[in-house]
């Protein structure tokens, strides 16, 4: 159910460099990004909108079921998750920006599960990654890794990390003791930090409004590989329903917000 499967990254970039080439100039991956959605019109998050915040990226069906929202301060990117929806081919929706690869990054955004938001058993939430960024179930091999969260039955947060460590070809979820509750906004941060090659020294912090929710150190994000392979380097918007099976699926249509997106480098 994911667009992030087998050998869907070099799709992604043979696609992406094709689209470059065709415009006569390739787009240079940031290392920096900010975007608040202030300066949009209200209305469907369109190509040509979607194109101003996100240089690097592929779209996909992402841009159908989002748009611009006003807020009581400036605006926000409303995202769909129809009734029954499951999987970003049905519900939700996901793109990847390239980054400018570096060692360590930070996230944070700010997200709002609408009042009446349905969980069921849980969904995806943007993160960072690198290397093939693998997910769907496409266990690591040294190459590639994601740091993306999940929501949970009842809005309960986890970390949702693929690496070479996992106990599951799904990725380990790690618990952040902390919970969504519709109509609130939250800020998640992460800090990822790859490990040196032959080590196993990368690290994850995590701090949900300001608070330091999860310090997970000692991890093995990259294997055995070539030193500019699996640095950080790129964001994951990633957010949907699933899972794989129906049970999954929200029995009502949701609506999340999303909004003051920032990626920085860290030392």
């Amino acid at each position: 159910m994911t667009l992030f499967r087998g050998s869907r990254p070099a799709l992604f970039l043979a696609v992406l460099a094709g689209v470059a080439n065709l415009a006569g100039k390739e787009p240079k991956p940031r290392n920096e990004i900010r975007v608040d959605f202030d300066a949009h019109p209200s209305g469907a998050y369109e190509m040509r909108v979607f194109r101003k915040d996100w240089g690097n990226a592929f779209l996909g069906r992402f841009h159908k079921r989002a748009a611009i929202e006003v807020e009581p301060k400036g605006k926000s990117l409303r995202v769909t998750y129809p009734r029954g929806s499951l999987g970003p081919n049905e519900g939700g929706g996901q793109f990847r920006e390239r980054l400018a690869p570096r060692k360590a990054y930070r996230l944070s955004y700010r997200i709002l599960f609408e009042k009446g938001f349905d969980f069921r058993k849980g969904g995806k939430l943007p993160g960072l990654g690198g290397g093939r960024a693998n997910t769907g179930g496409e266990r690591p091999v040294g190459d590639g890794w994601s740091a993306r969260y999940m929501w949970g039955e009842g809005g309960n947060l986890t970390l949702y990390l693929y690496h070479l460590n996992q106990k599951t070809d799904y990725g380990d979820r790690i618990e952040l003791k902390a919970k969504a509750i519709p109509g609130h906004w939250l800020e998640l941060e992460q800090e990822v930090t790859v490990n040196a090659l032959g080590k196993e020294n990368g690290s994850i912090r995590v701090r949900i409004d300001g608070k330091l929710a999860l310090d997970q150190q000692g991890l093995s994000l990259r294997g055995k590989v070539k030193p500019d392979v699996a640095l950080v380097d790129q964001f994951l918007f990633s957010t949907f329903h699933g899972g794989g099976t129906r049970d999954w699926a929200p029995r009502r249509d949701s609506h999340a917000r999303f909004d003051d997106l920032a990626i920085t480098p860290l030392p």
